[in-house]
This record gives C-alpha cells, sequence and structure tokens, in this order.
C-alpha cells in the first residue's frame, strides 16, 4: 500500500462506450428539459463548456464519474431516475441492465438491489486502462465493496493505493474520495460491487 498526490479536478471527454440501447445523454437533456434549465445553466453549476454538455446530451462524449454525479446534482435528479430497474429480482448471467454511472473504457450492470432501499449490486467491465477517470468523487453511502473476478484493478482511496488481483477484495466508506482504474495493457477487468445503502 503506498501514497499517491491527489487526482487534478477536471472532466475527462473520451468516446462514449456506446451500451447499446441505453442513452445517458438523451435522458439529462430530458430530464434537464422537464426542469426548464438552460444547458449553459447546467454548465456554469458544472463548471464545464457548453459544448461540452451539448456533446454529453447527444451522447458524443462520455463523462467521469464525477462529472455526471455534478450534472445530476446541477439538474437536480439523482442518478437512479436515469435507469430502469430490472423486471425481476432473479437476474440471469449476462442480463443485468446497463447502466452508466460515467468513466472511460467500461461497462456497468445493475444486477441486484433495484428497488432496495438497503443495497445496491453492480457488475462492472473494465477495459484496459479503462476507470471512473482521473477525478476523484465521492458518494453518499456507509459501505462500498469491491469484488475483482478477472484481471486487476487499481483503486485509490484517500491517499491509498490498492492493487487488487481476481479474488481480491476491498470494503471501504466511499465517503472517502476515491477513484479506480484497470492498469494492465492487455488484460479485460471484471469485478462486482456492493454498495450499502444506494447512494443513488
Amino acid at each position: 500500500m503506498s501514497k499517491t498526490p491527489k487526482a487534478q479536478n477536471r472532466a475527462i471527454d473520451a468516446p462514449p462506450i456506446g451500451i447499446e440501447g441505453f442513452n445517458v445523454g438523451s435522458r439529462l437533456r430530458a430530464a434537464r428539459q422537464a426542469k426548464g434549465l438552460l444547458i449553459e445553466d447546467v454548465a456554469q453549476r458544472v463548471g464545464v463548456s457548453k459544448s461540452f454538455i451539448s456533446r454529453f446530451e447527444r451522447d458524443v462524449v462520455q463523462a467521469s464519474v464525477a462529472t455526471l454525479l455534478r450534472v445530476c446534482d446541477a439538474i437536480g435528479i439523482k442518478p437512479a431516475e436515469l435507469f430502469s430497474p430490472p423486471s425481476t429480482a432473479f437476474v440471469p448471467a449476462g442480463e443485468g441492465t446497463p447502466i452508466s454511472l460515467g468513466g472511460e473504457k467500461m461497462r456497468e450492470y445493475l444486477i441486484g438491489g433495484a428497488g432496495n432501499e438497503h443495497m445496491m449490486a453492480l457488475y462492472s467491465i473494465i477495459e484496459p486502462g479503462g476507470g471512473s477517470g482521473d477525478e476523484t468523487f465521492t458518494i453518499k453511502a456507509d459501505t462500498d465493496m469491491v469484488h475483482v473476478q478477472t484481471g486487476q484493478m487499481e483503486m485509490r482511496v484517500g491517499g491509498d493505493v490498492y492493487l487488487l488481483k481476481a479474488g481480491d477484495t476491498l470494503t471501504f466508506p466511499p465517503t472517502i474520495a476515491h477513484s479506480w482504474r484497470n492498469p494492465s495493457e492487455d488484460e479485460t477487468c471484471t469485478a462486482l460491487w456492493v454498495i450499502v445503502p444506494p447512494p443513488f
């Protein structure tokens, strides 16, 4: 476990992942318009350009997790309002609900806890070099647990860095600024997350 400097605060302008059938940008645009907000209103509150918000709403660019959370806060919605929960409590392999909480080169699926006030479970597929983005962030929950199934994950929690390999599990309070990435150059990382209670 080693120390690391704080990540720089900046928005991530990366190509969208392109989950078929799910466009977080268009849902954010609908939510913004329903609140009677202009693009410049949201951009000013988030601290990014109007062009970025416009492209984000058109799903042309992907935002970091921290930026997405700020956009939702600026609009006045919870991130969960953007996503449709699975129809049953049983989620067969490969049938989780696609969910985009930002980040780069990664796909996430809601696999448990939809409509549950006690916990949320996510499945992440993180491509080489992908992750939550350079900027650290916090979420309002008591506990966050991540279990790496395949590959490896570099987790930054506060001033500490953890390198998780297949089979490793890390539990931490998500109120501490954190971020993660797949440090591998050629191996995909898959991981399970359990957040208590659901922050969104």
